[in-house]
Parts: structure tokens; C-alpha cells; sequence
């Protein structure tokens, strides 16, 4: 007969934290421990399951095939714990959550998400940061509990809800200019979307010049909406008074991305988990 072998949820949380942060300094800060526990933490799991879970990579870690296979049931144990406790809280689930979130996304869809979750839990305080994914995630398990992201179809690290359509976009409202260089409206370099139609336009041999540059994606978005430029977004998040460009138009397609939910331990976890996990079903079921 086994010997029964219990696994304490934090050890989990911890080990968790650090996979989804990518190493331990930052698994220490998300879980409030310091990185000589984190380790002794890591080390004592491996302990009780029997083998390896990370294997060293340069400042980071990566996991083994057991470790890989043992994150997705450590997963499910912990968001099963904190669902337990949420179900007998009730309407008495209380903290606050920090979310960070893609600016189109703040813009045009989390809005109405917050506002069922928000009936649901009234005694829970969100606070919502935009920005760019990249910058966000570097915060998260710091200043951010949770953090939803867009990436290049299967890349991300966390929590896959949806895959969205990369389109080119302009006015539902006026005729496409006719120049000689599209005309385009874009966030600064270095973002993904800018990358990639630019790639896509080099790639199918048609002239451009980036008429109208923005961090903010409400602006590029107005641009294209007046008509002086095409942008390119997300299929689902896209503002009124748009229309999509297709291959008929002249314009080539562009690669899929994957919007992520990415989550810390949170300074009140049982608010995070319940953010978190609504969020999970609610997108991924719209």
C-alpha cells in the first residue's frame, strides 16, 4: 500500500508563481516570500512528488515534462481550492484586485464584463491599468494580480481564453485613398501589430508610409475612422465606424493572436481568483 503524500496549496501557489513568471526573484515577490524560501519550497514539492520539475536555463527556469504535466493538475487544484472557499463567501468575498489590461480591450470589451462581475461580488474593488502587453507583464505579481495580453497564437504563458482575427481596418464611411503608399495609422515601433503590417506589406510588395503614429489605440483608431489612414486591430474589439479590408482590397492577411489571462497570487487571493476565474468563462465563452 502507498504511503499517502500531500502537497500544502501555497507550495503549489508558489510553484505556479513560478512558472508563470518565468523564475524565482519574481515568484518570490508575487507570493511574499523571500527567494531562499521559494527555493526551499520548490525543492520540498519535488521532494514529495518524486522528480524534477525545473531544469536550469540561464536566469529562468523551464520545466520538465513532469513539471509541465504537473502544472496543468496543479492548476486545477488550486482554482478547485479557491472556488470552494468563493461558493461559502458568497456575496461576503471582499479585497481588492489589480488588472491590467490591452488598451482596446479597456476600450471595448472588458467594460461590460466588469459590470456583471462587479454585481456579482460587490464588495470587491477593481482597479484597471492599460497599456501595452509587454510592459504590463514585466509588472505582473507586483503591481499588477492579473494581466490579459495579446500574443502571437501560441505563444503566451498563461491562460489561453480567446484567439482573435488580425485585420486591416479603415472608415466605414469614406473611399480608400488613392496614393501611391498606403497611408497608415499605427502604434509606436517596437509594438506587434505595427510589426506585422509592416512585414505584411513589404512582403507582398506594396508601398506604405506611416502617416499618424500613437500610443494610444482609441487615436490610431480614430485616424482610420476619419479616413486619413488604415490601421490594423483586433477582430473583436474593433470601434464603430469601421470596416474591414480584405484581400480584395489589395491588402494581405495578417497572422492570428491569442488574448491570455496571466495571473500572480494576488495581495487578496480569493478576490484575484474570482476575477480571474470569471473572466476565464466569460471570455472564453463569447
Amino acid at each position: 500500500m502507498f504511503a499517502k503524500r500531500n502537497v500544502d496549496i501555497d507550495l503549489f501557489r508558489t510553484f505556479l508563481a513560478a512558472v508563470d513568471l518565468d523564475g524565482l526573484n519574481k515568484a518570490a515577490i508575487a507570493v511574499g516570500r523571500s527567494q531562499s524560501t521559494v527555493s526551499t519550497q520548490i525543492k520540498r514539492m519535488e521532494e514529495i512528488v518524486g522528480c524534477a520539475l525545473f531544469q536550469p536555463d540561464g536566469r529562468k527556469v523551464r520545466l520538465t515534462a513532469a513539471g509541465e504535466k504537473f502544472a496543468g493538475y496543479g492548476r486545477r487544484l488550486v482554482a478547485l481550492h479557491d472556488q470552494a472557499l468563493e461558493a461559502m463567501a458568497g456575496d461576503r468575498l471582499e479585497g481588492s484586485v489589480s488588472l491590467a489590461v490591452m488598451g482596446d480591450y479597456a476600450n471595448h470589451v472588458l467594460p461590460a464584463y466588469l459590470a456583471r462581475f462587479m454585481e456579482r461580488y460587490p464588495a470587491i474593488m477593481v482597479d484597471v491599468t492599460t497599456g501595452f502587453s509587454a510592459d504590463l507583464l514585466e509588472q505582473l505579481g507586483g503591481r499588477f494580480d492579473l494581466v490579459l495580453s495579446t500574443h502571437p497564437l501560441g505563444e503566451g504563458k498563461g491562460e489561453r481564453l480567446r484567439v482573435e482575427k488580425t485585420r486591416w481596418v479603415f472608415s466605414s464611411n469614406h473611399e480608400l485613398p488613392k496614393s501611391a503608399a498606403v497611408p497608415l495609422a499605427l502604434l509606436p515601433p517596437g509594438n506587434l501589430f505595427r510589426h506585422w503590417a509592416l512585414e505584411a506589406l513589404d512582403g507582398a510588395g506594396i508601398n506604405w508610409h506611416v502617416l499618424f503614429t500613437s500610443s494610444s489605440i482609441a487615436a490610431v483608431e480614430a485616424a482610420a475612422a476619419a479616413g486619413i489612414a488604415v490601421c490594423v486591430a483586433k477582430e473583436g474589439s474593433v470601434r464603430d465606424g469601421l470596416r474591414f479590408l480584405e484581400r480584395k482590397h489589395g491588402f494581405p492577411d495578417l497572422p492570428e493572436t491569442e488574448i491570455v489571462l496571466n495571473r500572480s497570487a494576488g495581495r487578496f487571493p480569493g478576490a484575484t481568483s474570482a476575477l480571474g476565474d470569471f473572466l476565464a468563462v466569460a471570455m472564453k465563452e463569447t
